[in-house]
Protein backbone atom coordinates (compact mmCIF):
# COMPACT_ATOMS: atom_id res chain seq x y z
CA UNK A 1 0.00 0.00 0.00
CA UNK A 2 1.18 3.21 -0.93
CA UNK A 3 1.15 5.98 1.78
CA UNK A 4 -2.08 8.32 0.75
CA UNK A 5 -0.64 11.70 -0.18
CA UNK A 6 -2.18 13.24 2.75
CA UNK A 7 -0.20 11.81 5.00
CA UNK A 8 2.76 12.96 3.15
CA UNK A 9 2.56 16.48 4.56
CA UNK A 10 4.99 17.79 6.65
CA UNK A 11 2.76 20.22 8.74
CA UNK A 12 0.71 18.73 12.13
CA UNK A 13 -2.90 18.17 10.62
CA UNK A 14 -5.75 17.98 13.45
CA UNK A 15 -7.85 15.58 12.47
CA UNK A 16 -10.43 12.89 13.17
CA UNK A 17 -8.98 9.63 10.68
CA UNK A 18 -10.63 6.74 9.62
CA UNK A 19 -9.76 3.47 9.29
CA UNK A 20 -12.10 1.81 6.77
CA UNK A 21 -12.66 -2.08 6.02
CA UNK A 22 -13.58 -2.01 1.94
CA UNK A 23 -15.05 -5.77 2.20
CA UNK A 24 -17.31 -5.02 5.26
CA UNK A 25 -17.58 -1.57 5.62
CA UNK A 26 -16.92 -1.37 9.17
CA UNK A 27 -14.86 2.23 10.38
CA UNK A 28 -12.65 2.92 12.98
CA UNK A 29 -12.26 6.24 13.76
CA UNK A 30 -9.99 8.05 15.86
CA UNK A 31 -8.86 11.57 16.89
CA UNK A 32 -5.34 13.11 16.48
CA UNK A 33 -3.82 16.16 16.85
CA UNK A 34 -1.11 14.93 14.23
CA UNK A 35 -2.29 12.59 11.57
CA UNK A 36 0.77 12.04 9.85
CA UNK A 37 2.67 10.80 13.05
CA UNK A 38 -0.32 8.64 13.87
CA UNK A 39 -1.06 6.73 10.71
CA UNK A 40 2.48 4.97 11.00
CA UNK A 41 1.57 4.11 14.67
CA UNK A 42 -1.66 2.77 14.01
CA UNK A 43 -0.45 0.91 10.62
CA UNK A 44 2.64 -0.74 12.65
CA UNK A 45 0.52 -1.49 15.88
CA UNK A 46 -1.40 -3.46 12.68
CA UNK A 47 1.10 -4.83 11.18
CA UNK A 48 2.66 -6.19 14.23
CA UNK A 49 -0.66 -7.82 14.96
CA UNK A 50 -1.08 -5.28 18.98
CA UNK A 51 -4.03 -2.87 18.07
CA UNK A 52 -6.00 -2.17 21.30
CA UNK A 53 -9.01 -2.70 19.40
CA UNK A 54 -9.53 -6.41 18.76
CA UNK A 55 -12.27 -6.63 16.40
CA UNK A 56 -10.12 -3.92 13.82
CA UNK A 57 -6.94 -6.06 14.81
CA UNK A 58 -8.58 -9.54 13.87
CA UNK A 59 -10.01 -8.36 10.57
CA UNK A 60 -6.80 -7.07 9.49
CA UNK A 61 -4.92 -9.86 10.28
CA UNK A 62 -7.21 -12.24 8.58
CA UNK A 63 -8.06 -9.77 5.69
CA UNK A 64 -4.79 -8.09 5.21
CA UNK A 65 -3.43 -4.26 3.92
CA UNK A 66 -4.65 -4.58 0.64
CA UNK A 67 -8.63 -4.32 1.85
CA UNK A 68 -8.61 -1.79 4.47
CA UNK A 69 -8.20 2.23 3.59
CA UNK A 70 -6.96 4.92 5.63
CA UNK A 71 -7.58 8.19 4.84
CA UNK A 72 -7.89 11.76 6.96
CA UNK A 73 -12.04 11.93 7.31
CA UNK A 74 -12.33 14.92 8.58
CA UNK A 75 -9.49 17.84 8.96
CA UNK A 76 -10.24 20.08 11.80
CA UNK A 77 -8.95 23.77 12.64
CA UNK A 78 -6.77 24.42 15.67
CA UNK A 79 -9.55 25.64 17.90
CA UNK A 80 -12.52 22.39 17.22
CA UNK A 81 -13.27 20.10 19.88
CA UNK A 82 -11.84 16.86 18.49
CA UNK A 83 -14.24 15.15 21.24
CA UNK A 84 -17.07 17.08 19.73
CA UNK A 85 -15.89 16.27 15.83
CA UNK A 86 -15.69 12.70 16.83
CA UNK A 87 -18.68 11.91 17.50
CA UNK A 88 -19.99 14.08 15.02
CA UNK A 89 -18.40 11.69 12.22
CA UNK A 90 -19.35 8.44 14.24
CA UNK A 91 -22.74 8.97 14.04
CA UNK A 92 -22.11 10.24 9.86
CA UNK A 93 -21.07 6.72 9.30
CA UNK A 94 -23.54 5.49 11.54
CA UNK A 95 -26.71 7.41 9.45
CA UNK A 96 -24.19 5.34 6.23
CA UNK A 97 -25.02 2.23 7.35
CA UNK A 98 -21.42 1.62 8.41
CA UNK A 99 -20.82 -0.17 11.55
CA UNK A 100 -17.80 0.86 13.87
CA UNK A 101 -15.03 -0.99 15.57
CA UNK A 102 -15.05 -0.67 19.05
Amino acid sequence: MAIPKEFLREDKIRAIVVIKNLKTDEVYLYKTEDAVASFSKERFKLDLGMHPVKSLQSAYSSLGLELFLFEIDKEATKDEDLDKLLEERRNHWIEKGSRIYS
